[in-house]
């Protein structure tokens, strides 16, 4: 009896070995997975465009010492002949008045305490539309800038200051324009395709550094501004 139940034992032994081996054979292996982190890169991001330029300017009519602020023309524009003429100066005052100095010492001093970094240049912008619906919108740097859409406008820039001292000097030529060249004024002379055009005509004079210009469309983008309007009393407008 004793050795049936030593046998019935090792055998209960060996039964309950397998079924523990054959019960972990059956459990749920735990997988491990391996999950890659993908980092996402961050675009860099455009610095926003902002104009600390805190120059006033504005268009001027120059009698004697008296600058007078200019708004709208309208008048009567002759085929190759001068339309008129303004005068840069760093102001939005109605009027005023300088003694003691020449205008293009007056301009040269004032732009001087205003930008002494020489940080800012004045330049311009002629746009309008033409009879087949083209839209020009012209920037003028210096001299060379002035020959683009000539046939129908030409533009001629001036400095007072290298001439300060002459009665007569003419517009400024590109083979003497340099970091030195001072605008102190714009004239604008009706060319021999000005019929063409049918809007009136938007001039503005702006100081700018290099940023100041939109990337993708190179209009002004900054604050320091003044335009005004021409027209030709012979014509009818429809914009």
């Amino acid at each position: 009896m004793k050795k049936i139940l030593t046998v019935s034992l090792v055998l209960f032994l060996c039964c309950g070995c397998s079924f523990k081996k054959e019960a972990e054979k059956n459990e749920p292996v735990e997988q491990k997975t391996n999950v890659k982190k993908i980092e996402e890169k961050e675009e860099p991001k455009v610095p926003e465009y902002i104009d600390d330029n805190q120059i006033k300017v504005a268009l001027y009519d120059r009698s004697n010492n008296v600058l007078t602020l200019q708004k709208d023309f309208n008048g009567a524009i002759n085929i190759k002949k001068d339309i008129t003429t303004y005068q840069v100066f760093f102001s939005n005052e109605e009027t005023l008045t300088y003694q003691g100095a020449k205008f293009g010492e007056y301009y040269h001093n004032t732009f001087a305490e205003l930008n002494p970094e020489r940080k800012y240049k004045v330049g311009f912008n002629l746009s309008y539309t033409l009879n087949d619906g083209t839209k020009i919108s012209q920037n003028i740097f210096n001299p060379s800038t002035t020959q683009t859409n000539y046939d129908y406008i030409e533009v001629y820039l001036y400095d007072s200051y290298k001439h300060r001292n002459d009665s007569f000097y003419s517009h400024i030529e590109e083979n003497e324009y340099n970091d030195e060249t001072e605008i102190t004024s714009i004239k604008l002379t009706a060319g021999s395709k000005f019929n063409d055009i049918t809007s009136k005509i938007k001039l503005t004079v702006f100081t700018y550094d290099e940023d100041d210009f939109d990337e993708e469309t190179k209009e002004y983008r900054g604050v320091s501004s003044y335009s005004l309007y021409i027209s030709d009393i012979n014509k009818t407008y429809t914009e």
